[in-house]
């Protein structure tokens, strides 16, 4: 876990409640929270066209004027100056400054301070019907109930934990190259507003913010959908010839349903889980955004990377179906140096020329977040889960940006398809690009830990009512796909409902006391073998990293587990991974059947006349 969640993560409250009410929220979206950051800021896109028409139209509006011309004239000098950039201010941790004002009191009339409130959501003006649990209407009137309003207690949350831990992820990670002293906010990037209601103040554009990189306003409304947990987006940044410079403003709103039952509750999967939500859209306000990929420079310059073509571009992606049928689509993907070489090392393929982005889930989540199928848990994807690793795949991307440098060996690791080569990572999901254990499967409801085994995972398949794209067809019958389609609907053992997750202390009371299992921040998911009927169940034990491999502590002993071999501790036996890269190993294939599931069963090899016993799936 990330030092600073740990830190803030200090409230109780009943999981199980608070997961039902969760899941009620999101029951019209299988995947549960979507990022809707592209979503959102081409929105705002959108307005900032209007804007400029009606400008060119009426002459200049009410902000420009109270700007003056003497701000348009100096912006234009500024926009000339930032041709050449000085490299002589030396790099530092990044500078937030967060605006807690809409947060502080009953100041935000969009927010809910009172039961039965209508608030206008998605713009200051012009809505006329009623929001939509699903978020059709995106311009709408929202009832308030008792678990939007904005109490003291919530922003005081807000304040004191999920702003303080967001400032200390990326304060440890994060360094801005050329910081100054002080920046005027960039009339040309702007309506004259952050977010809807939040007007920028006049003296922003003239007298400018001091020892401030980033300035954030934050809010606490509703959202147009329910399951939007949080959203940012930059609004204010240099722009010279339609290139972009480093956001310097950005606003970042909380919705306070998923929240508000953290207050006076203690650390919990959940909250450490939407607390990374926070962090996943700030990443986006500080340039994980298509908006920004084709303007990323080399350091200390106006050049754009790639000889002008910028981070991100269009490949084809071909295969075949299981029936023969050949197919080609077009992705994208970030071409940039260091994500390619963290990719390249990560997935231990040299040929590899970009890491992929996700295409799946329309204007919200498409473009400006990981491919799920080959970037599994990775915090940002568009689709979160408890585990949200905060690693250098993501950090490498804002340091190709030329804005910032990152601190090395300061990010979690990215275990999903660590090691697993070319193909895996190059090539459609199948029964030969993906055979390691708790990946590719095949039998609906099988059960196995999860590839990175941090949790219980079940095989989810569902049956379409007609035939899946050719891209998303990965079994025999090409009327069945993997519940993910963010991953193009690979079939692979991912851990339902989020309550399997090894690392959840809250499941302790839960755990086969028969075996000793046992649920921690450091306990992983491992194979054992029935004592009554030899079938092979999981279970979380802690684990570590010895001088022979790994190490499982059962019944309080800890016991080498050697690769692929199968061990008796305390009466239990346990089937040692094949290539456990946690701990250095190499990944090993396994064998996947094509129609009864993924199992575990003892498989022997005979070499120079000795026979081996180790365990495959199969």
């Amino acid at each position: 876990m990330v030092d600073g969640l740990k830190l803030k993560s200090q409230f109780h409250y009943n999981e199980d409640k608070y997961m039902k009410r969760a899941m009620e929220k999101q029951q019209h979206n299988p995947l549960g929270y979507k990022c809707q950051h592209d979503s959102i800021v081409q929105k705002r896109i959108n307005k900032l066209k209007l804007k400029s028409a009606d400008d060119n139209n009426n002459g200049e509006n009410l902000k420009t004027k109270t700007v003056t011309e003497k701000l348009v004239k100096d912006a234009k000098a500024l926009e000339a100056s930032a041709t050449t950039v000085s490299a002589t201010t030396a790099s530092q941790p990044i500078r937030f400054q967060f605006d807690t004002s809409y947060i502080t009191g009953t100041k935000d009339k969009y927010a809910c301070h009172n039961v039965g409130d209508v608030i206008s959501v998605g713009f200051s003006s012009g809505a006329t019907k009623p929001c939509e649990p699903d978020g059709s209407v995106e311009v709408c009137l929202y009832t308030c109930t008792e678990a939007d309003i904005q109490t003291t207690q919530l922003q005081n949350f807000y304040k004191n934990n999920i702003i303080e831990t967001i400032k200390e992820v990326f304060q440890s990670r994060l360094l801005v190259r050329n910081p100054q002293n002080s920046f005027t906010f960039n009339p040309a990037a702007t309506d004259g507003t952050c977010d809807y209601g939040v007007p920028i103040p006049d003296s922003y554009y003239t007298d400018g913010i001091e020892n401030t990189d980033i300035y954030v306003w934050v809010t606490s409304r509703p959202t147009s959908s329910n399951n939007t947990i949080a959203y940012a987006f930059a609004c204010d940044y240099d722009t010279t010839n339609n290139i972009l410079g480093r956001p310097r403003a950005a606003s970042i709103n909380f919705n306070p349903i998923y929240f508000s039952p953290f207050i006076g509750a203690e650390n919990s999967i959940s909250f450490n889980e939407y607390v990374r939500v926070g962090i996943h859209e700030m990443t986006h306000a500080l340039g994980f955004s298509s908006s920004f990929f084709d303007s990323f420079v080399k350091p200390n310059t106006a050049d754009v990377i790639r000889d002008g073509t910028g981070a991100a571009e269009n490949f084809k992606f071909s295969g075949k179906t299981p029936s023969g049928e050949s197919y080609s689509v077009t992705k994208s993907a970030i071409y940039s140096d260091h994500v390619v070489n963290f990719a390249k090392q990560h997935y231990g393929c040299n040929d590899l020329k970009h890491q992929e982005l996700e295409d799946f889930g329309g204007s919200g989540t498409a473009g400006s977040h990981w491919e799920a199928r080959t970037a599994g848990e990775e915090y940002m994807l568009g689709f979160v889960s408890p585990v949200m690793p905060i690693t250098d795949l993501s950090f490498n991307l804002l340091l190709d940006s030329g804005w910032y440098e990152i601190v090395t060996n300061s990010s979690e690791p990215l275990i999903w398809g660590k090691g697993l080569g070319c193909d895996f990572v190059q090539k459609p999901c199948s029964t030969s690009t993906w055979n390691y254990q708790g990946y590719f499967c095949t039998e609906n409801g099988a059960s196995s830990c999860t590839g990175t085994r941090m949790g219980k995972g079940v095989c989810r398949i569902v049956t379409g009512q007609n035939e899946w794209l050719p891209q998303y067809q990965h079994l025999d019958n090409p009327k069945l796909v993997g519940y993910n389609l963010a991953a193009d609907g690979c079939p692979f053992y991912s851990v339902q409902d989020n309550n399997v997750y090894c690392f959840d202390t809250s499941k302790q009371s839960t755990a086969n006391s028969q075996v000793f299992e046992e649920y921690c921040e450091n306990c992983r998911c491992f194979e054992f073998k029935d004592g009554n009927d030899g079938s092979i169940q999981q279970s979380c034990w802690e684990q570590r990293c010895g001088s022979n491999g790994l190490q499982i502590k059962i019944n309080n002993n800890w016991v080498d587990c050697p690769d692929s071999q199968t061990i008796v501790s305390s009466g239990v036996t346990v089937v040692c991974p094949t290539g456990y890269t946690i701990c250095g190993g190499d990944p090993k294939p396994v064998i996947v059947t094509g129609s009864s599931g993924i199992k575990i069963l003892p498989y022997f090899i005979l070499i120079s006349s000795l026979i081996i016993l180790i365990y495959l799936l199969i």
